[in-house]
């Protein structure tokens, strides 16, 4: 076993015939591939991950079960545990998986959202400070804060600039989310944390609410962040398997209850021995 995912699942398993509210399954646990699937075509790479287990919520449980059920030398083997910050499943991991600080791995997406959503949170709340002839502009600008520096160009870069001078707040956010994502970018190496602290320290002088709190989670969770990078793992394939099994919802027209999701997610991919 060398790495587990954890997946936030959404796939419904509600069906047209049945009138009762049928749970989601929301987390996925899955083996990611060995150095010898990677090997493989890209196209075939989602099939070589492995579902190992479905639960139906994000609680402690959801994880520690799973992690219980397994031997010492299972768990032992475990090298990397990607995911994103959810508390229950820091909490679970930290108590059921040796070493746990050295193994958890934070997804580079998760982080990246939420300090996009910083972003877009600071443009709402600035937009009500300024005079209401910019403020039409202002809500316009609301996709441009997702384009990167390296696409900054031609009309978006003319509107981003435009922007900015009218949302300074919103302006810092952003030039800050920037620099995070070209730390990430970075191959590890002795400077990551150091340069990653800098970060945390700078997005604080800001002075942006928002911004700040964001920081203070980061710092809380840059074990996790660098894992991420040392180990080069996220929730890429986990989530890849995730939309499978959107479709397998989509092509069956839903199913009746949660259980026989479940057995259909597992059949096609869980690997299974078929062999009798």
């Amino acid at each position: 076993m060398r790495s587990i995912t954890l997946c936030n699942g959404q796939s419904d398993v509600d069906s047209p015939a049945v009138k009762h509210h049928s749970p989601h399954v929301t987390s996925v646990l899955m083996r990611s591939p060995s150095k010898r699937d990677i090997s493989t075509s890209p196209s075939s790479l989602i099939h070589r991950a492995q579902a190992l287990e479905l639960r139906d919520d994000r609680g402690v449980e959801s994880l520690a079960g799973y992690l219980r059920n397994l031997g010492d030398r299972q768990v032992e083997s475990i090298k990397t545990l990607s995911m994103d910050m959810n508390p229950a499943y820091i909490n679970a991991a930290r108590v059921h998986l040796p070493n746990a600080v050295e193994k958890i791995a934070f997804d580079h997406f998760h982080v990246a959202k939420m300090l996009c959503a910083v972003v877009d949170k600071t443009r709402q709340s600035e937009m009500k400070t300024i005079p209401l002839q910019a403020r039409k502009s202002a809500h316009r600008s609301r996709y441009l804060w997702l384009y990167g520096r390296n696409k900054r160009h031609g009309r978006i870069a003319e509107r981003l600039e435009a922007a900015q001078m009218v949302l300074p707040d919103t302006s810092r956010c952003w030039a800050m989310k920037e620099l995070a994502r070209e730390l990430w970018s970075r191959r590890y190496d002795e400077q990551s944390r150091r340069l990653w602290q800098e970060w945390i320290a700078m997005a604080k002088d800001v002075g942006v609410p928002l911004l700040s709190s964001a920081a203070r989670t980061l710092r809380k969770r840059l074990y996790g962040i660098l894992n991420a990078m040392k180990y080069r793992v996220s929730n890429g394939n986990a989530e890849s398997l995730n939309s499978k099994i959107r479709l397998l919802r989509i092509k069956s027209r839903g199913y009746r209850n949660k259980e026989r999701f479940k057995v259909a997610v597992m059949f096609h991919y869980g690997r299974l021995n078929m062999d009798f």
